[in-house]
């Protein structure tokens, strides 16, 4: 756990001996979940400095997870995505064993990537086979399959009026799909693959293999910007509610701070 203000590391916890691959801080500010290639999820209490309980709910190592609404969404190289409810927004001081499995929701090969829109109605898949899969999540099925990467899914996110999705992959490409017909309306590629990105609805900003920042023109269909940042791959990249400030994390261990300026 860093600090923004000092810039500072405050807390170090290890929960396995395996790599995290992502986590979340839950609504509340009290618990951080971690979803590790272990096979497990964590919950821990920043209150208690520990790790409170193990979600043990996949047979092969958790790639991604989301949450919303009391709800946890769990993909998995075991080639499924679960949704798990019971999970208290705020964990207490005592462990919880009991997770209910809501839903399961089937793919042929693994899955490294999810997000969901933001009325929680819909998730986006990416496998590694380079498939998105958009589901609807009131009946557990599949509205669309599109078949858009020539290797792994690296994210995928929902436009903020859910009506297009998002992806990019390890061949470098990123693709917009319109969610009600499941149709490739737009695809672009740079010369590396893209492991992550953030976007407004019409600009997107990936993480590059080689840690560059790529600023994509959806309109234009083109790369408006190239902008030197870490010396490794770039893992993850946040942005606040008024896409002022960016946070972008990397393979060299750091962990950079971004002012927009327009």
């Amino acid at each position: 756990m860093f600090s923004k203000e000092t810039k500072m590391l405050q807390r170090s916890i290890s929960f396995s001996n395996m790599a995290l691959s992502s986590c979340l801080l839950l609504p509340g500010d009290a618990t951080v979940i971690s979803s590790s290639w272990d096979n497990n999820v964590y919950f821990y209490s920043i209150a208690f400095g520990r790790c409170q309980d193990t979600l043990m709910g996949h047979d092969d190592a958790v790639s991604k997870i989301c949450w919303h609404d009391n709800r946890l969404y769990s993909a998995s190289w075991d080639s499924t995505v679960k949704v798990w409810s019971g999970v208290p927004a705020e964990m207490t001081g005592t462990r919880r064993h009991q997770f209910d499995m809501l839903a399961e929701l089937e793919h042929d090969v693994s899955v490294d990537t999810i997000s969901l829109n933001a009325a929680s109605t819909l998730l986006v898949s990416g496998t590694r086979e380079g498939t998105v899969t958009i589901w609807d999540l009131t009946t557990a099925t599949v509205l669309h399959q599109i078949p858009c990467h020539s290797g792994i899914v690296c994210d995928t996110a929902f436009s903020p009026d859910s009506r297009h999705v998002l992806s990019t992959g390890e061949d470098g490409g990123l693709n917009v799909i319109d969610v009600q017909t499941g149709t490739l309306i737009s695809s672009m590629t740079s010369d590396e693959p893209q492991r992550c990105f953030i976007w407004d609805g019409n600009t997107v900003l990936s993480g590059s293999q080689s840690g560059e920042l790529l600023v994509w023109d959806l309109l234009g269909g083109k790369i408006s910007e190239k902008i030197q940042g870490h010396k490794g791959a770039v893992t993850c990249i946040w942005m606040n509610e008024q896409c002022s400030s960016i946070i972008t994390g990397g393979k060299d261990r750091q962990i950079m701070f971004w002012k927009l300026q327009y």
